[in-house]
């Protein structure tokens, strides 16, 4: 009987405490309910509620953990890329402008957007309107733009318009020289490491009669210090890739290096074409693991052109990639040129490709090639293919990759010369045993760090879902990497691009937003 009032008295007890507890958690939202009924009568009860709670900021970034990104804000945020002038252009005419931008999409269709510009050369100024065309995926809340239109010549004032508010922003001249025929565009590099894979491409590259452009937001500072030195000797030229900042903010936005496609990779191949537009003769968009073999020529010049004689009409040239792995030298005395062809081994698998243009036929693009561009022009190489190294194997190392994403590899079946290995074997030792690379080889990193680390969150992010058919929760997500963790390293430091960041005023229906004084910098660490 004792037992039995104990434990009812503790039920009683827990059962005031509940109440008091559900009283005090609910007071707050019936005293919200009670003052809203007299001015929302119409409105309904859960509607509101749920309104308040994902209701937006008046300013600053949105907070959006569950990814409502299809919401519609007053203004779209733009930033500004690039922008570029051409005095004269072979398909862009007299005095042209071309805008590369990062543009919110949601708020605007912004396919064929009009932009108002002011061009001045100090006597006399011209508004003009540019018409944008947009190269992305649509499950991206962030896209890559081009805006082109004509102004005045000798401009020395280029101005970005709207509803009487203006902004300066910086332009650049654009090239009318190269320094080779063929510019070979690489996608931006983020805590790089892979230096073996850069110095088969960049040899490869030299062989042929290629120009490597190189996009750089971070890389190990010894990586970096080896890429300064073949650029001083003429095999390539190093370009900042920015991570895109906002200023100064008075209207709520996204984020948008975490909502834009790969890094605005799009918008880095677009740079690339409109700096050599009017300089190169063929300007070719590949990976850093894309690396090109001519089959039948001795130069890509050659083996350009004999592929678009097939096709005079064609506006670009298609190669497919082939899936290869090999084996990589841990120390750069190891390496060797044709020691690394001969562990090279080919898959069955040939990917979805990437291009070549003539410049004059392309104004801007995405990465595999132009969303706008009429697949019936577009030349299909059948052979060679490229040759896409995205599995580099360490001699001693666990190689994770290959225990995640399986696939079949069998002995090499692309054609690479011996005349042409001996002959990158000779180059790259001419470059090996000068005094500044001996000093820089001693700290290159020995083995992976971060290729797995990236490599496992692409394939969780986007790899698996594409290639493994794995099953994936809700809609496709925008293909980032933005959410990577990045542990950083004491012994390995990473040099990382940046600027002096502006914000234009308020202004309707697009705020625009740019940089200038780009440079390297040591004090941000290993990020993208």
């Amino acid at each position: 009987m004792r037992l039995q009032n104990m434990f009812r008295s503790k039920f009683c007890l827990f059962f005031v405490i509940f109440l008091l507890l559900v009283l005090l958690y609910t007071a707050p939202v019936s005293q919200l309910l009670k003052k809203s009924s007299n001015t929302r009568t119409s409105e309904n009860t859960t509607n509101y509620i749920s309104r308040i709670k994902n209701s937006i900021p008046k300013s600053g970034v949105i907070i959006d953990p569950q990814r409502r990104l299809s919401r519609v804000l007053p203004v779209s945020h733009v930033f500004i890329t690039s922008a570029y002038y051409y005095p004269t252009s072979k398909s862009l005419g007299s005095n042209a402008i071309a805008l590369n931008m990062v543009v919110d999409s949601v708020n605007f269709s912004v396919e064929n957007a009009i932009y108002k510009v002011i061009g001045s050369n100090g006597t006399h100024s011209d508004s003009t309107e540019a018409v944008s065309k947009v190269e992305g995926v649509p499950s991206c809340r962030y896209t890559t733009a081009m805006a082109r239109t004509n102004t005045i010549e000798n401009l020395k004032k280029l101005e970005m318009e709207s509803n009487g508010v203006k902004v300066e922003i910086p332009f650049k001249m654009a090239c009318y020289s190269a320094p080779k025929p063929v510019i070979i565009c690489i996608s931006p590099q983020f805590v790089a490491e892979q230096w073996q894979m850069f110095l088969m491409h960049v040899h490869v590259a030299n062989r042929f009669g290629g120009h490597l452009h190189m996009y750089i937001t971070s890389m190990i500072e010894s990586y970096f210090e080896l890429m300064r030195e073949y650029e001083r000797q003429g095999y390539l030229t190093l370009d900042y890739w920015l991570r895109m900042k906002f200023e100064k903010i008075e209207t709520p936005y996204f984020e948008p290096n975490g909502n834009i496609e790969w890094r605005n990779q799009a918008g880095a191949e677009t740079d690339c074409l409109l700096q050599y537009k009017e300089a190169a003769q063929y300007i070719a968009f590949f990976d850093m693991d894309d690396i090109l073999f001519p089959a039948s020529y001795s130069t890509y010049l050659e083996e350009f052109n004999a592929e678009w004689a097939i096709e005079p009409n064609t506006t670009s040239l298609f190669y497919g990639r082939r899936e290869h792995e090999f084996v990589k030298a841990e120390t750069m005395s190891e390496f060797s040129f044709s020691e690394l062809v001969a562990s090279l081994r080919s898959s069955p698998t040939v990917k979805r490709g990437k291009v070549v243009v003539k410049p004059e036929t392309y104004n801007h693009t995405w990465i595999h090639y132009s969303w706008h561009e009429d697949p019936n022009t577009r030349h299909n190489v059948s052979f060679p293919h490229l040759v896409h190294v995205q599995r580099p194997l360490q001699k001693n190392g666990h190689n994770n990759i290959t225990h995640l994403w399986k696939m079949e590899f069998e002995p090499l079946n692309e054609t690479i010369r011996e005349e042409d290995i001996k002959a990158i074997e000779y180059d790259f030792w001419r470059m090996r045993n000068q005094s500044r690379v001996v000093e820089i080889s001693k700290r290159l990193p020995s083995e992976d760090f971060y290729l797995p680390i990236v490599f496992k969150c692409y394939y969780d992010s986007f790899y698996g879902f594409i290639f493994d058919n794995k099953r994936r929760k809700g809609p496709m997500q925008c293909p980032n990497a933005d959410l990577c963790e990045l542990p950083q390293r004491e012994e390995y430091r990473c040099v990382h691009s940046d600027a002096e960041y502006y914000s234009g005023p308020h202004m309707e229906p697009f705020t625009f937003h740019f940089s200038s004084n780009s440079f390297w910098t040591k004090d941000i660490g290993c990020y993208q």
